[in-house]
């Protein structure tokens, strides 16, 4: 039979988290890529603008000491570690006329406005104005608004995206002394990353992330016992629900709440509490009715046998459908005191041979069909030998009652586990799907009739279901691939 794959509820809330997570992430990456694309020069005011000023000085300071031949292979060593390309431009090549093969033109023109405009001969150079896009005061990048503190040192022009919008640019105002004449030149070092981030020199993730996971790992730290609590008692009430289910009214779930899962929790133990005294009232009424029919039914039969002697041939065919009567009732006493029986009697449980005992009841209860016994010799399980054996006789009785002269019944086992699976399964006529559940009920008959010709009280399947769970297993019913009925029984494993 198959059963209905289950997702525990633990599992269910971890993927809920990874998708929440999940949906945070993306977002914040859309808000990082939405800011990046439209607001990177407001970056230079943090610890971007420190990062590229503090990089600026240091090539600067190294290309006013050499040649002005080596200068590409000193900003290439510069700046190679984070993955950038370096070009400086002077001054004088700042201009819309100057032929510019490895820089854009929108990033020279915009290099361009940012810069003072040109020094006169002898005079100070003048101070930069605002960034383009800012009014107001002009501002020294890192230090706030106002103007610079001045003019010999390095400057962080602007961060942008070109306008291809395949590569990332900064451009920085360095000063380069001029060698023995006291004077400072000024060029532009133009930065190329194919990346927002060049490797942390542009836009740090770092921080970001780390936030992130301290975010995370602080929620989860806090969520986990909140969640643990409701997981861990919702799976006592699933334990405790089975084991009610199974016929064990006296479970308790074994700890308390004071929210809506608590009260869950005492009403089932209370439900379980009041069907454990519903049933075994139930029985208990059914074994004194039982018992109490003995005596007058005995009574009945031997007024039968007196009558029967005196009796005429008229007389002696009303006497045999009163004694059918009386016999169809007997049998049904009988089934009463045995499904009454095995929920009240001791269960002794012990090591059976299951070969053993199958072949014992097939002797005896189908002979003259054919039956296929293949149970391993070397198989055992733990029960009640009496209860196990009363329980196989009866299937082994409705597959002889149903499927008729022509009964072909076939009976087998496997182990796996710790468990013994026995399945006995016919060529009869089988059941309904939708009351296969129904057939271990006590007095259900699927064919609704209570006839002489069908035979049978309809506590059969009810007596196998009882003396299986007493030893500890569980039965259950479905179609065969006979075309009749599998009685499938799992008992522990001796």
């Amino acid at each position: 039979m198959r059963t209905k794959r289950r997702f525990p509820l633990l599992a269910k809330v971890a993927a809920w988290l990874a998708v929440h997570l999940l949906v945070l992430a993306v977002a914040f990456a859309a808000f990082v890529g939405w800011q990046l694309r439209l607001g990177l020069d407001s970056l230079l005011t943090g610890a971007t603008g420190e990062r590229l000023e503090s990089l600026g000085t240091a090539i600067s300071t190294e290309l006013a000491e050499a040649e002005e031949t080596e200068w590409a292979a000193i900003i290439a060593s510069r700046v190679s570690p984070y993955g950038l390309e370096g070009f400086i431009r002077m001054e004088r090549k700042i201009r819309p006329d100057f032929e510019e093969t490895e820089i854009p033109r929108d990033v020279m023109e915009r290099a361009k406005k940012m810069l003072p405009p040109p020094q006169k001969s002898g005079g100070p150079r003048p101070p930069p104005g605002p960034p383009r896009g800012m009014d107001g005061p002009p501002r020294h990048p890192g230090r706030g608004f106002g103007p610079p503190e001045g003019i010999d040192s390095t400057r962080a022009l602007f961060l942008a995206k070109d306008d291809a919008g395949a590569n990332y640019w900064a451009a920085l105002d360095i000063p380069i002394p001029e060698g023995g004449r006291g004077r400072m030149r000024h060029g532009v070092l133009f930065l190329k990353s194919s990346d927002a981030s060049a490797r942390g020199l542009f836009f740090d993730y770092r921080p970001w992330l780390f936030g992130g996971l301290a975010v995370l790992v602080l929620s989860i730290a806090m969520w986990t016992p909140f969640v643990l609590g409701i997981t861990g008692y919702a799976g006592r009430i699933s334990r405790a629900t089975e084991k009610i289910a199974d016929g064990h009214f006296d479970t308790k779930i074994g700890a308390t709440r004071n929210d809506e899962l608590g009260k869950a929790g005492e009403s089932i133990e209370e439900m379980s509490a009041r069907l454990g005294h519903l049933i075994s009232g139930q029985k208990r009424f059914l074994g004194d009715v039982s018992h109490e029919l003995c005596a007058p039914l005995a009574r009945m039969r031997t007024g039968l046998g007196i009558l029967r002697n005196g009796a005429d041939g008229k007389q002696t065919g009303r006497l045999d459908s009163i004694e059918e009567d009386a016999e169809e009732l007997s049998a049904l006493v009988s089934e009463l005191l045995a499904f009454t029986k095995t929920n009240s009697a001791a269960v002794v449980i012990e090591t059976v041979p299951l070969a053993g005992l199958c072949r014992e009841l097939v002797a005896r209860e189908l002979d003259g069909h054919e039956a296929d016994c293949s149970v391993p010799d070397d198989l055992s399980v733990k029960a009640d030998r009496k209860l196990l054996a009363r329980a196989i006789q009866n299937v082994m009785r409705n597959c002889h009652r149903h499927a008729g002269t022509d009964c072909k019944v076939s009976i087998s086992a496997v182990s796996a586990g710790a468990i013994v699976t026995l399945l006995i399964g016919d060529n009869g006529p089988g059941v309904a799907e939708g009351e296969l559940a129904k057939l271990f009920e006590p007095f259900y008959r699927p064919d609704k009739s209570r006839t002489r010709d069908t035979g049978g009280t309809g506590l059969g399947m009810a007596i196998v279901e009882s003396s299986i769970r007493a030893c500890g297993g569980k039965v259950s019913a479905e179609k065969s691939t006979m075309g009749g009925l599998l009685v499938r029984m799992v008992l522990p494993k001796g």
